[in-house]
């Protein structure tokens, strides 16, 4: 029974030897070795650089672009019709924004923003149905405060006093919002990952106006730039056309030049 044991031996650990050469090494190196000469962006994370060459974000995870707290390392959070969210910096365009799912200590269900925001090693997000009262109060509260920033609606305010709205909408933004128009669905909604780096064409247009006027800027450069920032479907066919919000406003950023500051 053991007579050829030695041999199937050795041809065993020969074989093994073999396919772990050829599968763990010879493999993943010359498919390495493919992908940098054929997709060296993909391949090393789809980093996007500035002018000078330091890398600012992966065109692959969303950033957020809200308000900093002065004197602080975290960020301001506004409370606005029992609801909280982070305070946008209106100088740039926004993304989805990122919820998550939560039980608070007296056992009620609770649709909270991610914290930290874009936080990419802590995907997130909600099992709630569309049709979820939670969920429907949480983007109706956005959207009207989106609106109040001039996205979509016929409010306008100066460049001083955007950072203020955006930052106490409790203060500027009662009462409903006249001549608003419904709001493109990816501006008030989180997708699952809470990360998702691309808006929709219409949601970065609806934008422009805010943009604009906190920056001092044409609005009409602005949705020029916005137009040249468009990448369209896969193939021609697949997909929708998309806005990375980060290129975007790196963008803004090389052809206007530094935001001037909040408030």
């Amino acid at each position: 029974m053991f007579k050829n044991f030695p041999r199937e031996l050795l041809v065993a650990l020969r074989v093994t030897l073999v396919i772990a050469a050829v599968c763990g090494l010879i493999y993943p190196l010359a498919m390495t070795g493919i992908a940098q000469v054929i997709f060296p962006g993909q391949a090393n994370g789809s980093l996007i650089t500035s002018k000078d060459g330091t890398v600012v974000g992966s065109s692959l995870i969303g950033e957020c672009f809200y308000q900093p707290n002065k004197g602080r390392t975290d960020f301001l959070q506004a409370q606005y019709e029992g609801e909280t969210f982070y305070a946008v910096d209106p100088r740039y365009f926004q993304g989805r924004p990122s919820y998550y799912q939560t039980t608070s200590s007296n056992g009620t269900l609770e649709l909270l923003p991610l914290d930290p925001p874009c936080e990419s090693n802590s995907s997130q997000g909600s099992n709630l149905a569309p049709s979820n009262p939670l969920l429907i109060k949480r983007v109706d509260t956005y959207a009207d405060y989106l609106h109040c920033l001039g996205i979509d609606s016929t409010v306008s305010y100066g460049r001083v006093q955007l950072a203020a709205v955006a930052a106490d909408p409790s203060k500027y933004c009662s009462g409903a919002v006249s001549n608003a128009t419904p709001l493109p669905v990816d501006l008030v909604t989180g997708d699952f990952t809470s990360f998702d780096p691309d808006i929709s064409q219409a949601a970065a247009l609806a934008q422009v106006e805010m943009v604009a006027a906190a920056r001092g800027i044409s609005a009409s450069r602005l949705t020029q730039l916005v137009d040249a920032s468009v990448t369209g479907r896969s193939l021609g066919i697949l997909g929708e056309p998309y806005v990375d919000v980060l290129q975007l406003n790196l963008a803004v950023n090389s052809s206007f030049g530094q935001p001037p500051a909040l408030g």
